[in-house]
């Protein structure tokens, strides 16, 4: 058996059937397994799937970008949870940086198989998290500036 022979696995109430089919000819999105170490005995181990059904596609892709955003979310949870960090600056820019990181992300990987309603929504969120995480680095600077003009007016004899 040839390493180039690729299937399509069609599966019918009433039929099983293996048609062959060039894939390179398909455009659809790519998805691979996150771990390729997976060897089981009499299976058949994939490595690449080509998902061709526009609503599947849809799906996916929503699902991906909600499980990506839900961590978004909770690592600005996370900084808004901890005021007495040690390093709030640092915890801000990597937020920042998660939220930029993400952004690149969904137009790389996404963009092309959502509808501009989609993306449109998609934009204003990333530009809500955008903001949150500016307006925190505010906040905090804010308040360290207050506490150095505190300490600096008690220090007087």
């Amino acid at each position: 058996m040839a390493n180039n022979v690729h299937y399509l696995i069609v599966k019918e109430k009433d039929k099983r059937e293996i048609t062959y089919f060039e894939y390179n000819s398909f455009t659809g999105f790519n998805m691979t397994s996150k771990n390729k170490n997976i060897k089981l005995k009499d299976a058949i181990n994939v490595n690449k799937m080509i998902i061709i059904n526009p609503s599947f596609v849809e799906k996916l892709v929503n699902k991906k970008i909600n499980t990506r955003m839900k961590k978004l979310i909770d690592i600005l949870a996370s900084i808004y949870e901890n005021p007495d960090d040690e390093d709030p600056a640092g915890s801000l820019m990597m937020a920042l940086n998660e939220v930029e990181r993400f952004k690149r992300e969904m137009i790389n990987k996404y963009m092309e198989y959502m509808t501009k309603e989609q993306q449109r929504l998609l934009e204003k969120k990333i530009q809500i998290l955008e903001q949150e995480v500016t307006m925190r680095a505010y906040y905090l600077n804010e308040v360290s500036v207050k506490r150095e003009n505190e300490y600096e007016k008690g220090k007087g004899r």
